[in-house]
């Protein structure tokens, strides 16, 4: 399992960040996600600060694509609360990280690459990242793909980077990997709602994202107008958060075995529990999560 550090800019000061860091790690969390977005390099800095004396204990994820407009740049003192606003409403977070944003732009080419590589490096204060990713694209982006592998490969050799990928939604990602001229590792977002109502991933991910957080919000909702259905079928109270958060876990461990799958909150002890969800994790389909499969199948594969 691996910690999203997106979650950081929700908290206020570099102390709370450095907690959290600091509790994903003592509850065996050794692989870190970041991107120069997530709080316009803090999240990167605040990492690389954890990271000291850790180094050789860790792996770290840092993407490159998505680049700062100066509406972005001009609301860098409020990014905090902006952040956590934009944690709270779906819908904000699905505008902000369009195409259309006023905040980001997509931008995937070899100079663009380069320099948010080098900063990317100062910020986390290290030699090199284990996985730097293509944020985001969308369709209609243009990539520059055969300069770009040239150029990963090249950062590879050097040292920079030990391995790259691309990191978004299933389809665009799916679809940028069979245009590339080297194989890439997929990091996609997957949550069980969204793989009951689309067909599988058309590549096989080697790191998921949004396995809670996609989902969440709408089973819960679902639940609150089912009453005491879903808890006497799945055999615990399905009204409690935690138990929910426990079972999109224990879904996506058990879907993708073989794959990173990634965990974020601002409760340290959220992710001690989430931890410790993935380290007992049988590996199997239990009746909980066999029955709590079902319900979601049954009744959210038709929904809006």
């Amino acid at each position: 399992m691996g910690f999203g550090s997106g979650s950081l800019m929700r908290l206020a000061s570099r102390r709370e960040r450095l907690h959290l860091l600091g509790a994903a790690f003592d509850a065996g969390i050794t692989h870190f996600d970041v991107a120069p977005i997530y709080g316009l390099g803090i999240a990167e800095r605040e990492l690389g600060l954890f990271a000291r004396g850790r180094r050789d204990q860790m792996t770290i994820a840092t993407k490159f694509g998505l680049t700062t407009t100066r509406v972005a740049r001009l609301s860098a003192r409020v990014q905090t609360p902006l952040s956590r606003l934009i944690a709270r409403l779906p819908a904000l977070r699905k505008q902000v990280q369009g195409r259309s944003s006023p905040l980001y732009r997509h931008q995937y080419d070899v100079p663009t690459a380069r320099a948010s590589l080098q900063a990317s490096l100062r910020n986390l204060q290290t030699t090199h990242v284990d996985i730097l990713f293509l944020h985001n694209p969308a369709p209609g982006d243009t990539v520059a793909a055969l300069e770009l592998c040239a150029f990963l490969e090249d950062a590879k050799r050097a040292g920079d980077v030990r391995a790259w990928g691309v990191s978004g939604e299933p389809n665009p990602c799916a679809e940028l990997c069979d245009s590339l001229p080297l194989p890439s590792l997929p990091q996609l977002r997957d949550d069980i709602i969204l793989r009951t109502r689309q067909a599988a991933l058309r590549v096989h991910p080697r790191l998921i994202f949004s396995v809670i957080s996609g989902a969440l919000a709408s089973i819960l909702s679902h639940i609150r107008r089912s009453g005491r259905r879903w808890s006497d079928r799945v055999g615990a109270d399905c009204t409690d958060p935690e138990t929910i958060v426990s079972l999109l876990l224990m879904d996506a461990l058990d879907t993708y075995p073989q794959s990173v799958v990634l965990f974020s909150s601002t409760h340290a002890d959220r992710i001690r529990r989430g931890a410790e969800t993935a380290r007992a994790s049988p590996g199997r389909e239990t009746p909980s999560l066999a029955a709590f499969r079902a319900l979601v199948r049954d009744e959210f594969a038709q929904s809006p």
